[in-house]
Parts: C-alpha cells; sequence; structure tokens
C-alpha cells in the first residue's frame, strides 16, 4: 500500500509540473508572437493545432482504458505499461489541461490580431484647390467712326453705371482650402519636413519626429475653420533600430477627446491611413510612442507621417 500511495503522488506532482510548465509555456509564446500579424497567426494555427491533437489524445486514451479493463477482467490481460504510468483521471486532466491552455492562448491572440488587423476608412483623395479666374470689367474702346467732330464730349452722369475703378471686389478668405503640415510650424513639439517611404511608396510630402512615450512625444497643429485631416502613419523603410518595435499614435483634440476609437498602431512595412473628422476642432494634438513587441520595454524610434493634410 505504500509504494501505490507513493506512485500515485508522484504521478500527481508529474501532472501538476507538467500543466504547470504548459502554463508558463502558453503565456510565453502569448507575449513574444502574438504581435504583430505576421507571427501572431502562425500562433494561432499552432494552438488550434495543439488543441485538436490533445483532444484526439484524451478520447484514445479514454476508449483504450475501457478496453484494457474489459481485458483483464474477461482475460486477465494486464493494462499496458504506459497505461499503468498513471491513473485514467490523470491522463484526462493532463491531457484536456493543456488543450485549455492551448485554447487560451490561442483565445488571446486571435484577439491580439483582430485588434492589430483593425479597419481604418481609407484616406479621401483630396483635389488640387482651383482658383476662380476674375474677370475684371472692361470699357469698351472707341473706333475710329466713333471719332467725335466738333460735338463736345458728353459729361458723366450720376446715374451711369459705375467704372472698373470704381468697382468693389470682394476679398478673398485667407485660409487656403488645403494644406499641408509639413510645411507648418506645430505649436508644440517638433519635426523635420522630409520625403518618406512606407512599402516602398514614396510620400513627398512627409515628416519624421521621435516617439518614445505618449507623455514624451507629442505635437500639436492649429486647424481651425477646416473640416478634415488624412495622412499615411508609419515607420520610413529606411528608418534605424526598428526591428520587432511597434509604435502607436493618439489623437485628440483642443478638449483632450481621442479621436479615434483606439491608438492607432503600426510598424516597419505596416502603414496605417488616418482620416479624422475635425468638425469642432480647433487644436488637432496628436502623442505617440514605441515599444519592443518581443520584450515590451519601452524605446524611442523616428516615426513618420506622409502627406499629413488638412482640408476645409
Amino acid at each position: 500500500m505504500p509504494s501505490t500511495v507513493h506512485r500515485s503522488m508522484k504521478a500527481a506532482v508529474f501532472v501538476f509540473v507538467s500543466l504547470l510548465i504548459a502554463l508558463i509555456g502558453g503565456l510565453v509564446l502569448y507575449f513574444r508572437y502574438a504581435e504583430p500579424r505576421s507571427t501572431g497567426v502562425p500562433l494561432l494555427a499552432g494552438c488550434a493545432i495543439v488543441v485538436f491533437l490533445f483532444a484526439v489524445l484524451a478520447i484514445r486514451l479514454a476508449m483504450s482504458y475501457r478496453k484494457s479493463r474489459k481485458l483483464e477482467l474477461e482475460h486477465n490481460v494486464p493494462p499496458s505499461r504506459l497505461l499503468r504510468a498513471l491513473e485514467l483521471r490523470q491522463w484526462l486532466t493532463l491531457t484536456l489541461g493543456i488543450a485549455f491552455f492551448a485554447a487560451g492562448t490561442g483565445a488571446l491572440t486571435a484577439l491580439s490580431v483582430v485588434a492589430d488587423d483593425d479597419p481604418v476608412t481609407p484616406p479621401v483623395v483630396v483635389a488640387a484647390p482651383t482658383t476662380e479666374p476674375t474677370v475684371e470689367p472692361t470699357t469698351p474702346s472707341p473706333s475710329p467712326s466713333d471719332t467725335p467732330s466738333d460735338t463736345p464730349a458728353p459729361t458723366d452722369d450720376p446715374t451711369d453705371e459705375p467704372s472698373a475703378e470704381a468697382t468693389v471686389e470682394e476679398t478673398p478668405d485667407d485660409t487656403p482650402a488645403t494644406r499641408y503640415l509639413d510645411a507648418a510650424q506645430p505649436l508644440d513639439g517638433s519635426n523635420s519636413p522630409e520625403p518618406v517611404t512606407f512599402k516602398a511608396e514614396r510620400f513627398p510630402h512627409g515628416f519624421s519626429f521621435y516617439c518614445g512615450s505618449h507623455t514624451g512625444s507629442r505635437m500639436r497643429w492649429n486647424v481651425a475653420g477646416y473640416k478634415q485631416f488624412t495622412t499615411t502613419a508609419g515607420i520610413d523603410d529606411n528608418a534605424e533600430g526598428v526591428f520587432g518595435v511597434q509604435t502607436e499614435f493618439i489623437f485628440y483634440d483642443q478638449d483632450g477627446h481621442q479621436l479615434t476609437a483606439k491608438p492607432v498602431g503600426v510598424s516597419v512595412g505596416h502603414p496605417r491611413p488616418v482620416t479624422l473628422d475635425l468638425k469642432n476642432v480647433v487644436s488637432l494634438r496628436v502623442t505617440c510612442a514605441s515599444r519592443v513587441v518581443k520584450t515590451n520595454d519601452q524605446t524611442s524610434i523616428r516615426a513618420s507621417f506622409g502627406d499629413p493634410v488638412i482640408t476645409q
């Protein structure tokens, strides 16, 4: 009896340690590979395969125990060494427990993949501003046949139409219909105006700036009178020190209200188009933060906006 109790205790310890290792392994895989999408999708597929295999294994073990039990009772055939290593409930606890941890890791990974692939409204193509030509009134010039003779020239009648000099022209609005922010000095923060490239696509109107934390990396512009902001946010293809780094942007109005449902996340090769409604927005503020995906440590890199434009 003591030998049986000792063996059962060892089996229970083995099951507990195995499940603990499976739990830790699932968490490590999730934090290292759940983001970005390029590694999250393979991890999700692997978790699904593990769940399927261990569920099938649990069913096979239960059937084998049932068959072995029948042979032992009817023909006095002892069970195999593998089946005698653990009791049935211990085998089921081990296999189904690992399947449960794999399913949990897969579920969390799926949420990360969906969040990383959140659709953003495509940017609106802004047409170049057109300027209506100003039509100036002209005074018909007299023909040679109209040359006056001895008749004196008529004097100006107060009821005559006003001349070209007396025409009052409407003063145009000084606010341009379209304005690129690479040429605008921010009210807060700084950037380097320069063309940027995302996935081999060049944006001639762009700027780059350092992104470290949301409290330390920010910019602000006066957008009063404009209705829409569009840009492509990302990390330049030629940026240095950006391997395995993810950057997120958060946009606010002058009252501190967030203008997007969630932060806009980007990485090298994965830019995001951004379109914001500037109705009732006077001051547009953006903050950004960067982190290493594998370690979740904060880092500072140069992020970029491609063709940032505000339109009326």
